[in-house]
């Protein structure tokens, strides 16, 4: 052999060497290392909507743990409120996801009292920061249209509402201005 394909062949015999450990650990490669800051890439997130100044919407990303149902993870996000203050918390304090189903392209949210019992009083405005990042968030967490919101198990009926809770959602339904 000579020289040139002794030195590749050790070149290649040291990467070789070098690259067995990843190889040893299994998966894809994307395993942390030291220093490392933040999630792997691989990491699933949802998008959780609320409400700022001007009403609109602005989506907060946040992660999927493993083995929890997109729609669940949103849901729970959006009961803990926004990390950024600018944005104002959509479900009233203590409100908990109780359950959460997608069946036959609706997806179900079943609520604690606590979203009745808090549920806005200030026209259709507060309704609507509270419903909007609701159904909104749902939906695509469940690649649905439509969202149907219960408290209890039940259909709830939020003194003032004026939207009829008894039929789903859409987030155009519940869409500022209309």
């Amino acid at each position: 052999m000579s020289r040139p394909s002794l030195a590749r062949g050790a070149a290649l015999a040291t990467l070789l060497a070098l690259l067995a450990p990843l190889a040893a650990c299994g998966g894809d490669g994307a395993t942390a290392t030291a220093g490392s800051t933040g999630p792997p890439a691989s990491v699933a997130t949802v998008a959780v909507y609320f409400v700022d100044d001007a009403g609109a919407l602005v989506a907060e990303a946040r992660p999927v743990p493993p083995g929890v149902p997109p729609l669940e993870a949103a849901v729970r996000a959006l009961a803990v409120g926004p990390t950024d203050p600018a944005l104002v918390p959509a479900l009233p304090p203590g409100t908990r996801l109780l359950g959460a189903a997608v069946e036959g392209g609706v997806a179900t949210v079943d609520l604690s009292r606590e979203l009745e019992s808090g549920y806005p009083s200030g026209g259709s405005a507060a309704e609507l920061a509270v419903l909007g990042p609701l159904v909104r968030t749902a939906a695509e967490a469940a690649g649905t249209e439509r969202v149907r919101v219960l408290v209890e198990g039940r259909t709830p009926a939020p003194p003032d509402s004026q939207l009829d809770l008894a039929e789903p959602l859409s987030p155009a339904d519940v869409a500022a201005g209309g």
